[in-house]
């Protein structure tokens, strides 16, 4: 994920919450808005009116009172703007899933519901448990709409934002500029991505708001820098910059609005695609390695002293390699099968591991793999390591 995105203050393990709004260019789908459409952006609370119904929130905390859960709903279900289909959930729940130090499922919940008009997608944190998840994702909903924008709110019934007066060239650097002098962004830096789809661009503008992550797309549009002025005017109307607040309104025929089902915002909207990739490599990689390891536990147990180890790792640099990461073989040591495997040169010990762990498999998987001295079977295996140049 995104790490240190809190959804608040009190919050501060990082959550992100995308929000659809039609004005932003939503990340999550065509949210709508006078024929615009928004996607998410993370985290934010709508200021005009939305509403959806129950999808999977668990009956939260039924004895103790009213939980997070249930008071999310309360408060979507109060902003109601348009009227939703019927059956529909007020909140609608997804999950994500990782593996964390070797063994342990991890969940994140984020839930989608519709304010003011425009859809709304938050992320929660990382959590043991399912219910765990949709709770943390409730209240860090709670903190960040009802509590920091309540607080926004408050501040500009009682004139403590400035009005900054609209002016300037209407391109892309100019409304940036304004958007950075905004005091929810707090001196934020704004980061685009875009993507293009034939002769069409669709500009995505993601920046911190009252301290938690957002992302907003825009729609397509014939250049990039129509695409950025496109969604750069979307925040600024999502977020009532002073000139830009009647430049787009919701929109109560779009799909967000009238389908039973809030529209999906992009994979990895949430955290970045490569971290995701990452992570899941070194989750494979784990689970792999200890079924390696319940495996030799099934074929040498038996054999295991007091203390002593399954297996041993080693690992060596190629000397005159300079590239990164560096050239490097990795070693297995099999103490109670008087073996021990060397693989061939990768880059990086991850590699190396994956690739010494391919051999002692083979090993595995041949008829012949009871225990012989130590010097036997490393001079026999150790031949099978491959030149760096092959």
């Amino acid at each position: 994920g995104m790490p240190g995105l809190g959804a608040a203050a009190p919050q501060p393990q990082g959550a992100i919450s995308l929000v659809s709004a039609a004005a932003a260019g939503g990340i999550t789908q065509p949210s709508q808005h006078a024929g615009t459409q928004h996607r998410g952006h993370h985290g934010h609370h709508g200021h005009h009116g939305h509403r959806h119904h129950r999808h999977g929130a668990p009956k939260d905390d039924g004895e103790l009172g009213r939980g997070p859960i249930s008071l999310l709903q309360e408060f979507v279900q109060c902003s109601t703007q348009f009227q939703a289909p019927q059956h529909r959930p007020i909140l609608q729940w997804g999950f994500d899933t990782r593996m964390e130090n070797f063994m342990t499922l991890e969940f994140r919940a984020v839930v989608a519901f519709v304010l003011d008009g425009l859809p709304h997608h938050v992320a929660g944190g990382w959590r043991p448990s399912k219910k765990l998840a949709q709770r943390d994702a409730a209240e860090r909903s709670l903190s960040f709409f009802v509590g920091s924008w309540g607080e926004v709110l408050l501040m500009q019934q009682g004139g403590g934002l400035p009005v900054a007066p609209r002016r300037g060239d209407g391109g892309s650097a100019d409304l940036e500029g304004r958007l950075r002098t905004c005091p929810l962004c707090g001196g934020s830096e704004v980061h685009w991505s875009t993507e293009w789809e034939g002769d069409r661009c669709q500009a995505e503008l993601e920046i911190d708001l009252l301290g938690v992550r957002h992302k907003f797309p825009g729609q397509p549009r014939g250049t990039e820098e129509a695409a950025r002025v496109d969604a750069l005017r979307r925040v600024l109307w999502y977020l009532r910059f002073p000139g830009f607040e009647d430049d787009f309104e919701p929109d109560p025929e779009a799909p967000a609005i009238t389908a039973l089902q809030i529209p999906s915002p992009p994979a990895n909207w949430a955290s970045s695609a490569q971290a995701e990739e990452d992570a899941l490599h070194v989750a494979e990689r784990k689970t792999a390695l200890m079924r390696l390891q319940n495996r030799l536990q099934q074929e040498f147990g038996r054999l295991l002293k007091p203390g002593q180890s399954m297996w041993e790792w080693s690992y060596e640099t190629h000397e005159s390699d300079e590239g990164w990461p560096p050239l490097c073989r990795a070693t297995v040591h099999i103490p109670v099968a008087g073996r021990e495997f060397t693989g061939g040169w990768a880059r990086g010990q991850r590699d190396a591991q994956i690739d010494a762990s391919s051999r002692l498999v083979a090993f595995l998987d041949s008829e012949d793999h009871s225990p012989r001295s130590g010097e036997d079977g490393s001079a026999r295996v150790s031949q099978v390591a491959s030149n760096p140049h092959d």
